[in-house]
């Protein structure tokens, strides 16, 4: 259970989350207008961004890709000494 001390200072950075999305200013400028550290203002900022419930916001999958081969492909040839030949596909 939080203390009325926590429960003070969380309500207090709160509005100062929600005034600064009000103003339109920067984060630096906020905080400099405000006398805020910075820092502690980005820990709360990240604070009052909802929970996703210990569930990842993005789940990684695998996509299968469509994917066909060229007919012909373009392909380079070497001569070595007008001796040995090499097509590189």
């Amino acid at each position: 259970m939080k203390t009325q001390f926590a429960q003070n200072r969380a309500a207090r950075w709160m509005a100062h989350v929600q005034q600064w999305r009000e103003s339109g200013l920067g984060k630096t400028r906020y905080c400099r207008e405000n006398g805020l550290a910075l820092s502690t203002f980005r820990y709360w900022i990240t604070k009052s961004r909802p929970s996703s419930g210990g569930e990842s916001a993005a789940i990684p999958a695998l996509v299968a890709l469509p994917f066909t081969f060229a007919s012909k492909a373009p392909s380079i040839g070497l001569m070595v000494s007008n001796r040995y030949a090499m097509d590189i596909p």
